[in-house]
């Protein structure tokens, strides 16, 4: 075995170690359950550098596996590691982003009774997650890619004596298993015509097209339900905006760089793939276009700032796609690595603020002095900048790269929904931020007094305090360094492909995205920021338009009317059908029986007189039968 999948092997089992001794020994031992969890994904991390280092940077492939119960005929399981640029850089931002999230945890769980528990299961969530990406086949990525849906279901339910928790950690887990269906028959079918084979090789199947057209184009798109599914695109995107209801943290884990960019990083992993199916393609293209302006819209006008952030991150996601389905796999995947980043940052920042106002509402928090928490403003303030596009911060870079692909690659209208959807984030970025911080005119009110996430003190010790503002202050610095790889990404995923953008290639394109975003910063400072603003969107204005965006464009309430109540009347006819029809008759079998035996008991008085007289009756009526007929 190489020393790069030694690595490798270490970056998977420091976190499963962990993981087991914690559950098992240490959920009474809440200090060492943390240090446990947090010396092991630092294991990862160092072991993730190590392979950017000998492999990313080099631009090399390294593919080891081995047989695990072969069989004389069929395939054989396979477990192993495929190492390159996608799958180390990946690992390492996994990595890096779970560090975060458990040092922010140690200030922000410490009070919580359940803290070594939760530490267990950030530990099992790091090792899903590493292991997915790392696999080196379908088979192996499909097994991680269900304990990542168990651990998150895991996280997003934490806190399940509350109602709210346990039903977003069902509905995630229910909702996700829909386009898990479709993957795992997508899976089948590839290993039915191929075998089991490694990544590389279904995409060097599908490009040297040994591959029917029609098994790759219904092999790409089973395989894009799940990946659709996971990252929360097109119809199946509900359930992320409902578990925010699991910690803070949690979502930063979950929505940033890890579950959710499942369903791209499954994308950009088989991208030969999928780019042997253009019809598949242009669907996907159309469904993440539609999914990031309507979530776009969703989130000008949430409230609830978490809630604002999962709208964000289902939008954005559409932005990675879109870069993918119009055959960029550097630009949908830088994409990804920086939206890992600032998205981190706000969910981490928007948990400071959180923990001190003990309200997730935007206005609430305004109303407790938000800008005392230095390190919070900075991290809002960066991600925000990031998350709208602003130069120099890191999603102006990726975003610029993902329009560019698409002013290449797709259509007219497509490039002006795009960009049209760049605006509304700016728009509701802004309006997040002023709302947040309490940047605003006469007419503000705070109001909403919803509680998600009490605390017992508003004053926690200095280690505590250091504890979640460290990683704040160290993504803040981040988001001006990610928007650099651009270049190094591109170069090393698509090396035959021509760079169409460097860090500061200023264009008609990027001049246009930068315009919408000061649009969309002015338009939101008009109306929330500025001296006597009404503190009101103008989608806001209008009670209908309000409630629609509100309610998820009522895609909850058909899914209500519609799957949920078949489901329901199909549940309680099968009720029935057990309860009445099944029992009945198996209670009638036995009720008979049971009077049978009540009968038999009845004739058994135990005088042998009775017997021998019975006997006799009916030997005598017997012969008498037979004789009866004869002359």
């Amino acid at each position: 075995m190489s020393r790069a999948a030694l690595a490798a092997l270490a970056a998977q089992a420091a976190p499963l170690l962990a993981c087991v001794i914690i559950l098992i020994g240490l959920r009474a031992r809440p200090r060492a359950a943390a240090a446990l969890a947090i010396l092991s994904v630092t294991i990862a991390l160092v072991a993730a550098a190590l392979l950017v280092v000998n492999v990313a940077i080099p631009a090399r492939t390294v593919l080891e596996q081995a047989s695990w119960l072969p069989v004389a005929q069929g395939p054989a399981l396979a477990f192993g590691v495929l190492l390159d640029p996608l799958s180390t850089t990946m690992a390492l931002v996994v990595a890096a982003v779970t560090l975060c999230v458990m040092v922010f945890s140690v200030g922000y769980m410490a009070e919580d009774p359940g803290f070594g528990r939760y530490f267990g299961f950030l530990a099992l969530f790091a090792w899903a997650m590493l292991g997915l990406v790392l696999a080196s086949n379908l088979l192996q990525l499909l097994v991680f890619w269900e304990l990542v849906g168990l651990a998150s279901f895991l996280l997003i339910g934490f806190w399940y004596e509350r109602a709210a928790p346990a039903a977003a950690a069902r509905k995630a887990f229910l909702m996700t298993r829909v386009g898990d269906v479709g993957f795992l028959f997508g899976v089948l079918l590839l290993v039915r015509v191929l075998g089991v084979i490694t990544i590389p090789g279904i995409g060097a199947a599908a490009a040297n097209g040994s591959l029917d057209h029609r098994v790759v184009t219904w092999a790409a798109a089973l395989l894009l339900m799940g990946a659709i599914g996971k990252s929360a695109q097109g119809p199946l995107f509900t359930w992320l905006p409902d578990a925010m209801e699991g910690p803070t943290p949690v979502s930063a884990l979950l929505h940033s760089a890890t579950m959710v960019a499942a369903g791209v990083y499954l994308v950009a992993r088989l991208h030969p793939l999928f780019m042997a199916a253009p019809e598949v393609m242009r669907a996907l293209l159309i469904i993440a276009l539609v999914t990031a302006l309507a979530t776009a819209t969703m989130a000008m006008v949430a409230t609830d700032i978490k809630r604002v952030l999962a709208y964000s991150s289902i939008s954005q996601l559409g932005y990675m796609f879109m870069g993918l389905a119009a055959g960029s796999l550097a630009a949908g995947y830088f994409h990804l690595v920086t939206h890992a980043g600032f998205k981190a940052l706000l969910f981490l920042a928007s948990g400071i603020f959180i923990h001190h106002a003990h309200s997730n509402e935007m206005r609430t928090i305004a109303g407790t002095g938000p800008r005392r928490q230095r390190a919070a403003t900075i991290g809002l303030v960066s991600g925000g900048a990031a998350l709208a596009g602003v130069i120099p911060f890191s999603g102006y870079f990726s975003k610029e790269a993902v329009l560019a692909a698409l002013g290449t690659h797709a259509g007219a209208l497509v490039v002006a929904l795009a960009y049209l959807g760049a605006g509304l984030t700016a728009y509701y970025t802004a309006r997040m931020v002023l709302l947040t911080l309490g940047v605003r005119g006469a007419g503000f009110e705070v109001r909403g007094e919803a509680v998600q996430e009490p605390r017992t003190s508003h004053h926690e010790p200095r280690t505590q305090s250091l504890a979640m503002a460290a990683p704040v202050l160290f993504l803040s610095a981040l988001t001006l360094v990610l928007g650099y790889l651009g270049g190094f990404l591109a170069t090393r995923l698509e090396p035959n492909g021509a760079v169409e953008h460097g860090p500061f290639a200023f264009g008609a394109g990027a001049a246009a995205a930068l315009a919408l975003v000061a649009g969309g910063v002015l338009l939101a400072w008009y109306e929330f920021g500025r001296r006597g603003a009404p503190c009101i969107g103008f989608a806001e204005r209008v009670p209908a338009v309000r409630d629609f965006l509100a309610n998820n464009w009522y895609v909850d309430r058909l899914y209500n009317a519609t799957v949920v109540r078949w489901v329901t009347a199909l549940s309680r006819a099968a009720k029935w059908n057990d309860h009445t029809v099944l029992d009945g008759a198996s209670d009638g079998v036995a009720m008979g029986t049971v009077g049978s035996g009540r009968l038999l008991a009845r004739l058994q008085t135990g005088y042998v007189q009775a017997y021998v007289a019975v006997a006799v009756s009916v030997v005598a009526a017997l012969a008498l039968w037979l004789t009866s007929g004869r002359p």
